[in-house]
């Protein structure tokens, strides 16, 4: 039975299609509900915590549970290993063991580790590996106040296509999942685009799936060919690497300086799907909450 509970429409990535590839009378009229002003941005709600939005991937059963600061829970066969992002664990059953990998000295070499650091992320990451005879389980969260985004390559992301994501925003990952970098050569994007020269570039083989953080509302849009739109650069969570960026002057000298949204904006031109958040962290930094030097700097260093 259907919760009272939930939305009208729900856009559900980790569902079995996805909203915007549907074409029935029906659908269309969920969609015009989802969207009536035809921006062409659909809410992203994540899997809800009920049986029906259970899913499964390279062998694990997975579900992500809560609608803010959200927990991903996932079963972890025997022998088997969960890699998670330092600081992301909040519960396992008792045969987990949890390991630190150096990635600079672990076994993808010495460039798996440097790639995983100038694309923003820690040089360590947590291995969670169920030592038992039985089927165990983990529960994972963002290291900051944000929502889960589960990512599934060959269906949400063109097979044979990267992610390219803001540092800090991968979590964990189930299956073969690669955090790499991505260099940035044009002077204006690199300065100005809010990537930075050195880019987050997120990879996985079929079937896989990347599990980011964003804060706030989520949401997406599939560009078409040569469709460009203009956005905040602190608002972009991941591109897909067919996405081209580029820059748009803001104003006048009164608007950079005054306007609250600098000198240039992010130019994002198709083909390739955009995903956005409304909750950064520096945001988060701005509220009375997390006014503290400690606090802010441990988000930003997320």
């Amino acid at each position: 039975m259907k919760d009272k509970e939930e939305p009208e429409c729900i856009v559900d990535f980790a569902a079995v299609e996805e909203l915007t590839s549907l074409t029935g009378v029906r659908e269309q009229q969920e969609i015009q509900r989802a969207d009536p002003m035809h921006s062409g941005f659909m809410w992203y709600v994540p899997p809800l915590a009920v049986s029906r939005l259970q899913h499964e991937s390279g062998g694990h059963d997975w579900i992500i549970s809560g609608h803010d600061m959200q927990v991903l829970t996932a079963t972890v066969s025997p022998g088997e290993t969960v890699t998670t992002e330092v600081g992301s664990f909040v519960y396992g059953s008792g045969d987990i063991e949890t390991k630190v990998e150096l990635t600079c000295f672990g076994s993808g070499g010495c460039s798996e580790g440097w790639n995983r650091i100038c694309g923003g992320e820690s040089c360590a990451k947590v291995l969670l590996t169920n030592k038992g005879m039985e089927e165990g389980y983990v529960g994972l969260t963002p290291p900051y106040p944000a929502k889960i985004v589960p990512l599934q390559f060959g269906k949400h992301i063109q097979e044979n296509h990267a992610l390219i994501a803001q540092p800090g925003v991968y979590m964990s990952q189930l299956g073969k999942v690669y955090v790499a970098c991505d260099l940035d050569c044009s002077p204006t994007t690199c300065c100005c685009a809010g990537f930075g020269c050195c880019r987050q570039k997120i990879t996985g083989n079929k079937d896989s799936i990347a599990f980011l953080s964003a804060g706030g509302t989520i949401v997406y849009r599939q560009l078409a060919d040569n469709e460009t739109i203009t956005v905040d650069s602190r608002s972009i969570v991941a591109v897909e690497e067919s996405v081209s960026l580029g820059i748009t002057p803001n104003g006048r000298l009164c608007v950079c300086c005054l306007g609250g949204e600098g000198c240039f904006s992010t130019t994002l031109t198709g083909p390739g799907k955009v995903f956005m958040q409304v909750c950064t962290c520096n945001v988060i930094c701005v509220t009375p909450l997390f006014t503290s030097p400690e606090v802010c700097s441990t988000f930003r260093s997320q």
